[in-house]
């Protein structure tokens, strides 16, 4: 999945944002994550239910982050800096995908998915992609990608059982 240019990023590693209730975050792109980082990316996804218990996300953030069209995206809380969301895109040269959008408990509703959703869109846009996709895993993630614009387009061949509502495909476009 390497492409030869890396897709464009519209912040350098680091930008202040604010949630919908005023309080401030940093949003930041990894590049080289820490052994913490890791940890905490690994402890959030299985608090999220992304990956069991027993799986470490470390080949997943590797191979992201060593894409030449990859970008995994981190927001911090500024007074400790602990990761409570993330999000990996990047593309195929065909379509852009969302991958792993988390965000801790705590922090669910206070409207960092959907920026970090319209972060991803504005990535692969420059990149000059037309469609976003995004593998969903539950109905309730369903719903919230379909609030921002993203229509069901069908379901992940080959799982055991395609009528649940888990592996569905969703897509929007990134044509203004």
């Amino acid at each position: 999945m390497k492409n030869p240019m890396p897709a464009p990023s519209p912040f350098g590693q680091e930008l202040a944002s604010q949630t919908a209730d005023g309080a401030g975050i940093n949003l930041e792109q990894l590049k080289a994550p820490s052994p913490e980082d890791v940890a905490a990316i690994t402890r959030l996804w299985i608090a999220t239910g992304l990956i069991p218990a027993i799986r470490d996300a470390r080949q997943d953030i590797e191979n992201c982050i060593s894409a030449d069209n990859g970008s995994l995206i981190v927001a911090r809380m500024p007074d400790d800096q602990q990761i409570f969301a993330t999000m990996m895109t990047g593309h195929d040269t065909v379509f852009g995908w969302i991958h792993y959008l988390a965000i801790a408990e705590h922090a669910q509703g206070s409207g960092i998915g959907s920026e970090l959703v319209a972060l991803a869109e504005d990535i692969l846009r420059l990149s000059g992609l037309s469609e976003i996709r995004v593998t969903i895993e539950n109905a309730a993630a369903g719903d919230f990608y379909a609030k921002l614009g993203y229509d069901f387009i069908g379901s992940v061949t080959g799982q055991d059982h395609p009528d649940s509502p888990q592996n569905k495909i969703m897509r929007k476009s990134l044509v203004k």
